[in-house]
């Protein structure tokens, strides 16, 4: 009898030991075999960018709107007549449109991201758990059913991204464009004035023109490796793409596109990073360990002398916080 117990004891050992190892192997797993030597598959054009010289900027001081949430920390000034502060820690926020101040209760807790506004200033839109939620100015806040992305465009229509069954479809001043709903989309699908929609396929990112419905491969990765689409912004001639590596510690991979070819750098973060445009210039923010916005020069990474957290993206550039108030940056280079 005392046989056959230290017998299933020897097994229950032999079992933890083989446990243990198979979770130790797994978190002995090296931290950087994400990085193959070329994130991108195609077009074989590439350039991988580093961090180099540190480049010069300008910043203007902006004031806050009155009726301003006390203890601001995110601003976005839209207009002229319109703004909209938020508290971030618990989600506070307010929406300020020709001296009237109005509370967005179901705002999203983060703005960065989720928040889309109208040029005007008078129209809010963010996606909640049934669609996405449009607020108008003096109208009834209205959820448009099933859709999973919003575009104001420059003459203050929304269009909008709708997923239902095996579709996603495309509502917008062109006709209806239908793709499959295995399709991804990040942040802010829409580009270059709201005529072209960016979206991913199994790691395989395109470009469809909304007016004639062609769709234009931009660049492909390996999908098992950056599943993410997180964001997209063009400027100039150039797209600009976000994606994300989920992980404990996430990777990102930043890739702008142009005519000569794809710039690319990728890093790990526990950060939110983002990407805005300022003074006609790509900036990136938790990018650098030392907290610096970096911008995208020709060849290479240059970080800014200013450092910030989450920013907000205004029509006149990236608009920041410090301990000196909130600056717009105005100028780089």
């Amino acid at each position: 009898m005392k046989r056959w117990w230290w017998i299933g004891i020897g097994i229950m050992l032999v079992a933890a030991l083989a446990i243990w190892g198979k979770i130790h192997q797994q978190s002995l797993v090296s931290p950087v075999r994400w990085q193959t030597s070329n994130p991108i598959t195609s077009p074989r054009q590439t350039h991988a960018v580093q961090l180099s010289g540190s480049a010069g900027d300008k910043t203007k001081a902006l004031s806050l709107p009155r009726g301003h949430l006390p203890h601001t920390d995110w601003y976005l000034p839209i207009s002229s007549h319109a703004a909209i502060t938020y508290v971030l820690h618990d989600g506070q926020a307010r929406w300020l449109v020709n001296g009237h101040a109005v509370a967005l209760r179901n705002a999203p807790t983060d703005p960065v991201g989720h928040l889309v506004f109208a040029p005007n200033g008078q129209e809010l839109a963010w996606p909640v758990a049934q669609g996405v939620s449009l607020d108008r100015l003096h109208q009834p806040v209205r959820v448009i059913p099933q859709a999973i992305a919003a575009y104001f465009t420059p003459r203050n229509t929304l269009d909008y991204v709708s997923k239902s069954g095996k579709v996603v479809r495309v509502h917008s001043q062109f006709p209806s464009r239908a793709l499959p709903a295995t399709v991804r989309l990040g942040y802010h699908p829409f580009v270059r004035g709201g005529r072209f929609l960016v979206y991913d396929q199994a790691g395989q990112i395109n470009l469809l023109s909304l007016s004639t419905g062609t769709h234009k491969p931009i660049l492909s990765v390996r999908s098992s490796r950056w599943p993410e689409l997180v964001d997209s912004i063009s400027y100039n001639s150039h797209i600009a793409l976000l994606l994300r590596r989920p992980s404990a510690l996430p990777a990102y991979l930043l890739a702008v596109t142009s005519s000569h070819g794809v710039l690319w750098y990728r890093w790990k973060t526990g950060l939110k990073p983002q990407i805005g445009l300022s003074a006609g210039h790509l900036v990136i923010n938790n990018l650098d360990a030392s907290g610096q916005l970096v911008t995208l020069g020709k060849r290479n990474l240059h970080p800014l002398p200013q450092s910030t957290g989450l920013f907000s993206q205004s029509p006149k550039g990236v608009i920041f916080q410090s301990n000196r108030g909130f600056s717009l940056l105005s100028r780089i280079g």
